[in-house]
Formats: structure tokens, C-alpha cells, sequence
């Protein structure tokens, strides 16, 4: 928005008041309200994809597989520690795609369900839009996030099936906004530390979630799939082995 942008160019001052109510945006973000939510990620998307775009007008390169150097952008320098915040935000949010079809319900159950609810379907078709734009802009930072969070399910901090299956769909969300290489070395990080998780949990729906967010992200990721497949092969194989 051009008022923005107005405010981005003040003084000194000016700028810093932008950063703190961008980070109280942060926060009213967080909030468990639907549609406070999504007013709040509908600003998020558009300040991402200007971002974005004005990156590419400048015919700089699109930052696939390697940190932001801080010299390169400075609105983007102004915007990276909220931006590093949101990435959070968003995966800890992360709606459930439409391939989704086991859910859990309110007493802990599991069951199938049909996919009908359209504004759930287009609430996380925006947050992929949002996540998809935050990755190109520091594939790195959003590679660091969900590792940290993954690493948070396996030393229990914040181990739940509701925070593993977020995070899962996150992860599935921001295939192919990374290069091959990038993207490889990231997948098979996640998948190994999934499978530790499995191996490492007992009972067996704590193994049955985990081993369907498995092959949730492994599905997600075709160009992984298609490459790499032996690997694939391998895990999945591994993963059958597990007694559930």
C-alpha cells in the first residue's frame, strides 16, 4: 500500500513505530479467532508478495536456496525479523489440506471425513500462498523454523499430534519453492527425523499419526519422489516395519 510505503520512508522514528505495530499484528495473529485470522493474513499476504515482487522487478535473484544478505534489500532488512516471526506464526496455524482425511476429534478419536468445508480449503490455499512467498524470500529461515519445531516433537517440548500434523502440512505446503538441491537435503532431514519419532514413540496411534504425516510430506514433495526414489523406497519400507 502506498501509505505504507510512505511511513517505510520516514525517519528513523517513523520506521521503528511500523516494526512495532507490525509486531502487534504478530500477536493479535495468534489469537484463536477465525476470522480476525484471516483479516490478519490477508495484510500478511499482501505485504509478502510486495515483497517478493519487488524483488523480482529489480531483477534480483529470487534468494532460492541461500540466506538474504542483509545488503541486498534494505526494505527486506527492515522486515526480516517479523517476517522470521510470522513464518512461525503460520506453522504453528497451519490449516489441514483438502488430502487430509483422517481427522481427530474433540475426544481424541480418529475418523475418516470428506473434505467439504471450502473455507477451510481456501484458508489453507492462502496460508501455502503466504508460506510459498515467505520461503523465496529466506528459504534458509523457513528451512531453520520447521526443523526447530520438528526437533521440539522429538524431545517432547511440544510433542502433540495436533502440533506434529501443522507442522507436517506446513512442510508439505512449500514444496517446490526451493531448488532441487536445497529441497533434497531439507526433505530427507525431515523424513529421517520422522522416522526417529516413530521408532521412538510407543503405542501404536501415537505411531499411526506420525507414520501418516510421513507419507503426507514424502507425497507432497513429486520432484523428490521422482529423483530420488530408492531413498523413498527405502523409508517407506523401514516404516512398514514399524509395529503398529
Amino acid at each position: 500500500p502506498r501509505e505504507l510505503r510512505a511511513l517505510e520512508a520516514g525517519d528513523t522514528k517513523t520506521q521503528h513505530f511500523v516494526i512495532i505495530a507490525h509486531r502487534i499484528l504478530l500477536r493479535i495473529s495468534e489469537v484463536e479467532e477465525d476470522v480476525i485470522f484471516k483479516i490478519c493474513l490477508d495484510y500478511w499476504i499482501t505485504l509478502v508478495r510486495s515483497l517478493f515482487q519487488e524483488r523480482k522487478n529489480q531483477q534480483a535473484p529470487l534468494l532460492m536456496g541461500r540466506r538474504v544478505s542483509d545488503a541486498e534489500d534494505p526494505r527486506l532488512r527492515q522486515y526480516s525479523p517479523v517476517l522470521s516471526d510470522l513464518r512461525l506464526v503460520l506453522i504453528s496455524k497451519m490449516a489441514r489440506p483438502k488430502e487430509v482425511l483422517i481427522v481427530e476429534d474433540e475426544n481424541g478419536n480418529f475418523h475418516k471425513e470428506t473434505m467439504k468445508d471450502t473455507e477451510a480449503i481456501t484458508l489453507y490455499k492462502s496460508m501455502r500462498e503466504c508460506l510459498i512467498y515467505l520461503t523465496h524470500l529466506d528459504p534458509q529461515d523457513t528451512q531453520d523454523t520447521m526443523l526447530k519445531k520438528l526437533q521440539k516433537q522429538i524431545d517432547g517440548k511440544e510433542w502433540s499430534w495436533h502440533n506434529l500434523n501443522t507442522l507436517c502440512w506446513a512442510i508439505g505446503s512449500i514444496s517446490g519453492s526451493m531448488t532441487e538441491e536445497t529441497e533434497k537435503a531439507f526433505l530427507v532431514h525431515v523424513i529421517k527425523d520422522l522416522l526417529g519419532l516413530c521408532e521412538m514413540k510407543r503405542g501404536k496411534e501415537h505411531k499411526a499419526v506420525i507414520a501418516s504425516n510421513i507419507m503426507y510430506v514424502v507425497g507432497q514433495y513429486p520432484r523428490f519422489l521422482r529423483n530420488h526414489w530408492k531413498f523413498s523406497t527405502k523409508r517407506l519400507y523401514k516404516l512398514n516395519l514399524f509395529e503398529f
